[in-house]
């Protein structure tokens, strides 16, 4: 019965339940601090301190993750971490920024040198979830005396390019080159870092002076190559968007930016060295957005117009002028004649404004400056704009709401204009009589043609009404406040199953409908278990007094307005006139209820045509439906509410005694297409509170179609009348 109870609790509290997937770390990447080269001839403090080691944590499709953990740890080496509050330890946890970033300070006791040896190289992991980044973090030792030179290591230059100059295009590749790191004894240091600075102390491409940089070898961080197991590191050249002449430094062992009195040390940074750059050519400008959109009235701002620059092998170019003009000239104000090219090839005019004479076609060129015949071209369409020709209430009519609460549904009006069509941007204004505020009294048409405000109840109960107005249109609003509690009629008890009015019953499932028994929200207990006596600040009591029995509460729903609690009338309760009492954040109200000594009320769903039929499952499992009718004579089971006593008895808010069926006390009568049906079982559901199944035997004279009359009654003990459902349709084949 596991999946009837799915599908039963579905049809009672018509929710869909969703989870949400929390971002989990899938990358920690290095961005810099790695492969630092420090001490050479030492200083006098006996710790040698690293720049900070800067990692980011980013998801499967590389967001980053923000205020996750990271685990820093040396795992070789002699180095500690030096932050301040966790001096002189091995492991710390640091936490990501908003942008995934985070950051550790180490530091190493200085290397003693007692021979030509080199001197000291600590490994340190940053592990976030099951993602770990690397970093390798080296130490020379001093030298032994004045007499020696500098210390154990020194820096190749190789084939780097210190005695010319690099040259290249903006935004392409350069040439490459090697350098090593090595002892005294001419063996190699690995994991040692190799970038180019700028001349401004930056590492990368800048987009205000010539530069140049190493194309980021992976794990090393940005912009970053290391030393391999021989000691050799090797820089893919890369040229920066800007063209020109400057200079830069190959910075071996350092971490950018750099921190005062740490390294790199001099010895290991070379001397300033020259790049010229030239300016790529263009090759052509190509539309990205703003192309030919909806036409616009005279006087609109539009949406930006966004062309991209490429070279002749359709490369994004940075840095490129370009040249704006319209035609004709005086239809379009147009925020920039000139603008260059982002860092994604990009050129733009951010909100282009139609001129209020503006009609017909208009068109927009940008021009390359270096390349006249690169040209891309934008169309767009002006039109006058309309006079306005009526005023329409979309929704919001009709309304209650509780004291000091926002009314459900906000008050719309559309405008429309002489071309038969929404308007939009037109201003229309709002009055009100009576207690209620609204959130503005002056709005602007959307892009529907559609204006809209908030109405919230004031703190007096009464009528009130909403005027909407344009030029000679208007539209009344009628609304109305309550007071706090509920506010409930007779009317308002039914059936939990069919929606029978009136008709509930002690064990039964009924629901209680009527404004104000939403006030605290929706609210839906767990799928198993006992139901809660509250929820969402909702209490139902049947009684008065010491003597008044709370009913278990299955929900509490706010559906477009329409508010229920849905409960099981107490097993406890007498037929006959009863109190019953619903209390809701704080108000009450109490009105005497006609309790039914039974109350049949077959569980409904709506099926793949529409149809709105019983829940009834066949001998295989399956339910019922057009494509999957009931057969002639085989036995089926429908699910109910209301069918009194059983046999043994059960308390309020309880299940039958596991494995011990619980027996209808009364007759149970089933009807199909208006003929008795013969009834083989008819017990309380095992594991579904207040739901009971009823077997029966399809007759074989039944009609066959898919709406076949279907409905239950019930004739308690020791009574003579029967009590119906409400009347019902299975298929039949």
């Amino acid at each position: 019965m596991n999946k009837m109870r799915i599908l039963v609790f579905a049809v009672l509290c018509g929710v869909l339940c969703t989870a949400a997937l929390e971002a989990q770390p899938a990358a920690v990447t290095v961005i810099s601090g790695n492969g630092q080269l420090t001490c050479q001839l030492c200083l006098s403090s006996p710790f040698q301190y690293f720049d900070p080691l800067v990692v980011q944590v980013t998801t499967a499709n590389g967001s980053p993750v923000i205020n996750t953990q990271v685990t820093w740890a040396v795992t070789s080496g002699s180095a500690f971490f030096g932050q301040q509050g966790s001096f002189g330890v091995n492991s710390i946890i640091t936490n990501t920024d908003s942008n995934g970033y985070t950051s550790a300070s180490i530091a190493q006791q200085a290397a003693q040198q007692s021979g030509p040896q080199f001197g000291a190289q600590s490994t340190v992991t940053a592990t976030a979830g099951n993602a770990t980044a690397t970093f390798f973090e080296s130490q020379s030792a001093p030298a032994l005396n004045q007499q020696q030179a500098v210390n154990d290591v020194y820096v190749s230059y190789g084939n780097a390019p210190i005695y010319t100059t690099i040259t290249g295009v903006a935004g392409s590749a350069g040439p490459s080159f090697q350098m090593g790191v090595f002892t005294n004894t001419g063996t190699g240091v690995p994991n040692v870092s190799l970038m180019l600075l700028n001349a401004n102390g930056t590492i990368g491409p800048t987009d205000n002076q010539p530069s140049a940089y190493c194309q980021t070898q992976s794990g090393a961080g940005n912009y970053t190559a290391l030393t391999n197991t021989q000691g050799i590191a090797t820089c893919n050249v890369e040229f920066g968007p800007v063209a020109g002449a400057g200079t830069y430094k190959i910075v071996t062992g350092g971490a950018v930016p750099q921190t005062a009195g740490n390294p790199p040390d001099t010895n290991f940074e070379s001397g300033a060295l020259s790049l010229s750059v030239t300016a790529p050519t263009v090759g052509a400008l190509t539309v990205v957005s703003g192309n030919n959109q909806p036409a616009a009235l005279a006087g609109a701002t539009l949406q930006p117009l966004v062309a991209e620059v490429v070279d002749a092998s359709s490369k994004p170019l940075v840095g490129q002028a370009v040249t704006w003009s319209a035609t004709p000239a005086s239809a379009i104000q147009l925020n920039n004649v000139t603008s260059v090219s982002d860092s994604n090839g990009l050129v733009t005019v951010q909100n282009p404004v139609l001129s209020a004479l503006a009609s017909g076609a208009i068109s927009v060129t940008v021009t390359s400056n270096t390349n006249l015949s690169a040209v891309a071209r934008f169309a767009i369409t002006a039109v006058q704009p309309v006079t306005v020709s009526g005023l329409t209430m979309e929704s919001g009519n009709n309304q209650t709401a509780v004291e000091g609460v926002a009314f459900t549904n906000l008050l719309a009006v559309m405008v429309t204009g002489s071309n038969g069509e929404p308007l939009a941007g037109v201003p229309v204004v709002f009055s009100v009589s009576g207690p209620v505020t609204l959130s503005a009294t002056s709005t602007t048409t959307n892009s529907n043609g559609v204006a809209l405000v908030t109405a919230t109840a004031g703190i007096t109960p009464g009528a009130a009404t909403v005027t909407a107005s344009i030029s000679t249109y208007i539209q009344v609003f009628s609304l109305t406040v309550v007071a706090p509690g509920p506010n409930l009629t007779l009317a308002g008890f039914m059936n939990g199953a069919d929606g029978q009015v009136g008709s509930i019953s002690p064990c039964s499932i009924a629901a209680i409908a009527g404004t104000g028994v939403a006030l605290g929200g929706s609210g839906l207990p767990p799928v198993v278990g006992p139901l809660p006596y509250e929820v969402a600040t909702d209490m139902v009591s049947f009684g008065t007094g010491s003597a008044a029995i709370s009913a278990p509460i299955f929900s509490v729903s706010n559906i477009s307005g329409q508010q229920q609690i849905l409960i099981l009338v107490p097993c406890e309760v007498t037929p006959g006139t009863v109190p019953v009492t619903v209390a809701v954040n704080g108000g009450s109200q109490t009105l005497n209820v006609n309790v039914l000594p039974a109350s049949p009320g077959i569980f409904q769903t709506a099926q793949s045509d529409g149809v709105v039929r019983a829940v009834i499952e066949r001998p295989d499992g399956t339910f019922a439906g057009p494509s999957n009718p009931a057969r002639r004579g085989e036995t089926v089971t429908a699910f109910v509410t209301g069918l009194g006593p059983v046999s043994p008895q059960i308390a309020t808010n309880s299940l039958p005694i596991w494995n011990t069926p619980s027996f209808v006390n009364g007759q149970v009568v089933v009807g199909v297409n208006n003929e008795g049906a013969p009834v083989t079982e008819a017990e309380l559901s095992p594991d579904i509170i207040g739901v009971y199944y009823i077997q029966f035997q399809v007759p074989n004279d039944a009609p066959q179609n898919n709406s076949v009359a279907f409905s239950v009654g019930l004739i308690p003990v020791g009574a003579t009348q029967t009590y119906y459902s409400a009347n019902s349709k299975i298929p039949i084949q």
